[in-house]
């Protein structure tokens, strides 16, 4: 397996996995989770189960620098994030040009989410605990040709 890192560099906030060469043409998933456990849990069931490269941060802010750079084709985001939440990182996402449009899915195990505003901004749900096959179909219907 090769770590790539695009001017960000590797430590435990951040984790690049490809199972080939760096390619643009490979589709990648943004993972932006502070917990390590689920970050890995995340990586390695898209690596296993997909063809698409991975990406995991765990802090907003780097997320917010390395998003542009890599131009995911899906953004896996935690609600709860240390300095911010998955929705206010979403919304200073979509200001990016390059971002705009691209799909969200919103993992959480926090029971009292906004719901009306993460369906106005056609944000996926996806609550913790799930299991692995919910979140694979799940994956499947987000996919961009």
């Amino acid at each position: 397996m090769k770590d790539y890192s695009p001017s960000i560099e590797s430590d435990s906030r951040s984790k690049v996995h490809s199972d080939q060469e760096n390619n643009t043409a490979e589709k990648t998933i943004l993972i932006v989770d502070d917990d390590h456990d689920i970050g890995e849990i995340l990586q390695q069931m898209i690596m296993d189960q997909t063809s698409y490269r991975t990406l995991w941060i765990a802090e907003a802010d780097l997320a917010l620098d390395a998003a542009p750079l890599l131009h995911p084709s899906l953004i896996i985001l935690d609600y709860m994030l240390p300095t911010m939440l998955g929705l206010d990182l979403y919304d200073k996402l979509q200001r990016l040009d390059n971002m705009k449009g691209v799909p969200v899915l919103l993992i959480s195990g926090y029971t009292n989410l906004p719901f009306a505003e993460l369906r106005a901004r056609g944000i996926h749900v996806l609550q913790k605990p799930f299991e692995m096959n919910e979140f694979l179909d799940l994956l499947a219907e987000l996919q961009v040709p």
